[in-house]
């Protein structure tokens, strides 16, 4: 039974081929208007409508498709995109950074070849990098990367690119030392104010501000006179390093001197390279 039914199928794929194969023989040699011809042409009348019914009703759906394979294919070129501008802002920051400390380290090495116009004889400039800074809000102090090594020694002033006083050094080790900034509540630095030479202390605050003390009432004391060291204290014997400028003037009938509040030429919350003044 099943070796007849095999038989039927492949006589009926053979009657198949060759009624096709006569079909084509006939199309190809008729004329166009034979028996072949016509039956074409009847068949695409009565197939066309019916394929565009269906074209109409699959429309949707292929746009649908389309519409599903575009929004696919723009979240992926957006999450590409999303990743390269990330990769462009990072190395955008990183250029901007490693900038800003090449013009830093370029304003440190113009103030070390300058240093016979702005320091007196004898001052030698050693650079170092800030590498921590305080946490305790009473104590304003930095860490820098040049000891005793290179020369560093207690007490030494420490200034930055614009050869504003950043403080002084304070404790020395063979690496490293401790600078205590002239915000520090603790700092106390012997100043005159230019160009009257009135002489004063500048002494931090808790809250960071910086004030000039002991200025005798009877000096005239206007706003914008620039303050420097006066080389006159113990542990600061450099005169004229650039401390900042009068910002406001104090003056009561019953107080002997003068309390003047100073803007300082440091800008202590960007700080990242400094110079040591060797005395």
């Amino acid at each position: 039974m099943k070796r007849q039914r095999a038989l039927w199928r492949r006589l009926l794929v053979a009657a198949l081929l060759v009624l096709s194969l006569a079909m084509l023989t006939l199309y190809f040699r008729e004329s166009e208007g034979g028996p072949a011809h016509r039956v074409q042409r009847a068949g695409l009348r009565l197939l066309s409508p019916l394929q565009s019914g269906v074209s109409t009703i699959i429309e949707p759906f292929q746009d649908a498709w389309n519409w599903v394979g575009d929004l696919f294919t723009a979240q992926s070129e957006s999450e590409r995109l999303r990743k390269e501008v990330a990769k462009l802002q990072a190395l955008t920051a990183r250029q901007l950074k490693q900038l800003r400390e090449y013009q830093r380290l370029q304003g440190l090495q113009i103030v070390m070849e300058d240093e016979d116009k702005v320091f007196p004889d004898g001052v030698e400039l050693v650079p170092a990098r800030i590498v921590a800074r305080s946490t305790e809000a009473w104590y304003s102090t930095v860490t820098i990367n040049s000891g005793s090594s290179k020369g560093v020694a207690l007490y030494d002033p420490v200034v930055n690119e614009q050869r504003g006083l950043v403080g002084r050094v304070t404790a020395v080790s063979s690496h490293a030392a401790q600078v205590t900034l002239l915000t520090d509540q603790k700092s106390a630095v012997g100043a005159e104010i230019l160009p009257n030479e009135a002489r004063g202390v500048v002494v931090g605050g808790i809250t960071g501000d910086m004030t000039m003390d002991l200025v005798d009432r009877s000096e005239k004391i206007e706003r914008g006179q620039v303050i420097v060291t006066s080389g006159a204290s113990r542990t600061l014997r450099v005169r004229g390093i650039p401390i900042g400028v009068v910002d406001d003037v104090g003056k009561q009938a019953v107080e002997l001197y003068q309390s003047i509040a100073v803007k300082p030429l440091v800008d202590f919350k960007k700080l990242e390279w400094v110079l040591v003044v060797r005395q």
